[in-house]
């Protein structure tokens, strides 16, 4: 095996099981949900004519129109993605007809309905012209309005929901729109309107953390938003006794999990080791451990293994880490009953979080 060099802060899918359009979909959805929180916050100023001597309302007015325009491109580039990659049985119906995709359906439902809602904006802002002010203005609420509703769409589908820099970029957002609400509030005169609308702006931020509590932060989350079971696995048949893991996981399914780097075990060499959690059912340990020599900030691996153990057996698969090019890793899994399977991984760590993807198949098999 020739030695490769790995660099935990910039590890990519480079490998089989995943391509550019499972990190390029979601990178578009987190940049779009942050351009529409500013939208928002933009239309909000706007309702109260906000304006400053050094921003005028006619530049805040054509920067909100823009970034709407640039959240409404990037939620159709997000959704061409995601259907491009083909991880996901989702087909270009599901990206406008809600809740007809069988992957995670209720969530990505959501997503669907908020780019419908972008759409509608979009074509009658077009036709403002053209069209009665009440009318664009009712079509024009859309916009506020599809907002929580892209946030829950993203906690609900996304697959890196548990990662603390999102978890904390997702939790900006909302205290962001929040504070601005409750600045224009502030400015409304008291009522029933403005009642509802203060009670609206504290239970929705609860909600979502109850949400976002009770949900995508428990395990087995993916199993229960709706992932279908030959993505999860629970299909798979035990193996015969003594055997740790199923005979094949005919698919990626993603882990997560937290990496660290200590020295040794030599006195030049240093030692990468990712322990993480494989999604679905039954519960899955992975456990990846890679030796080198120091390399500015990976190592050039010398040697590796991996462990895979599942809850409830005693046992584990592991093996020797016979490939690793760029972030693809291929390693041999062994189980006390003697049975091989050959494990393909694509790693990305970025800090201490580590994520990827495993498709297990039989030792030789397609």
């Amino acid at each position: 095996m020739t030695p490769a060099a790995l660099t935990p802060a910039a590890l990519s899918a480079a490998g089989t099981g995943a391509s550019p359009f499972w990190f390029a979909t979601r990178a578009l959805g987190v940049v779009a949900l942050v351009l529409l929180t500013a939208t928002v916050i933009l239309g909000i100023a706007g309702t109260a004519r906000f304006a400053t001597p050094g921003l005028p309302r006619v530049v805040t007015a054509g920067l909100h129109r823009n970034l709407s325009l640039l959240v409404l491109a990037l939620v159709a580039m997000h959704v061409l993605t995601t259907i491009a990659d083909g991880y996901a049985p989702i087909g270009l119906a599901s990206a406008v007809v809600p809740f007809d995709s069988a992957y995670r359906g209720l969530w990505l439902g959501l997503g669907t309905i908020a780019f419908d809602m972008l759409l509608a904006v979009a074509v009658t802002s077009l036709l403002r012209d053209r069209l009665p002010y009440r009318t664009w203005r009712g079509v024009h609420w859309l916009a506020y309005a599809c907002w929580p509703i892209a946030l829950w769409h993203s906690l609900g589908t996304g697959t890196d929901s548990k990662l603390p820099w999102l978890l904390a970029l997702d939790a900006l957002c909302v205290a962001s729109v929040a504070g601005a609400v409750g600045w224009r509030l502030s400015l409304t005169a008291p009522g029933r309107g403005r009642t509802a609308a203060i009670t609206g702006s504290v239970l929705l931020p609860l909600a979502t953390g109850i949400f976002v509590y009770a949900g995508p932060l428990q395990p087995h989350w993916a199993e229960r938003a709706g992932t279908p079971a030959a993505l999860l696995h629970t299909a798979a048949s035990p193996g015969p006794a003594g055997a740790a893991l199923p005979a094949t996981v005919p698919g990626p399914v993603a882990f997560a999990g937290r990496a660290r780097k200590s020295a040794g075990p030599g006195d030049d060499s240093v030692t990468v080791t990712v322990d993480a959690r494989v999604s679905g059912s039954p519960p899955r340990e992975l456990t990846i451990v890679l030796h080198g020599a120091p390399d500015g900030a990976g190592i050039e691996m010398a040697s590796g293994s991996v462990r895979l153990t599942t809850a409830g057996h005693a046992a584990s698969a592991r093996g020797p880490v016979t490939v690793l090019r760029g972030h693809r890793l291929t390693a041999i899994l062994r189980s006390q009953g003697g049975h091989q399977q050959e494990a393909d991984l694509t790693l990305l760590v970025m800090g201490r979080d580590a994520t990827g993807r495993l498709t297990l198949r039989p030792r030789g098999g397609a």
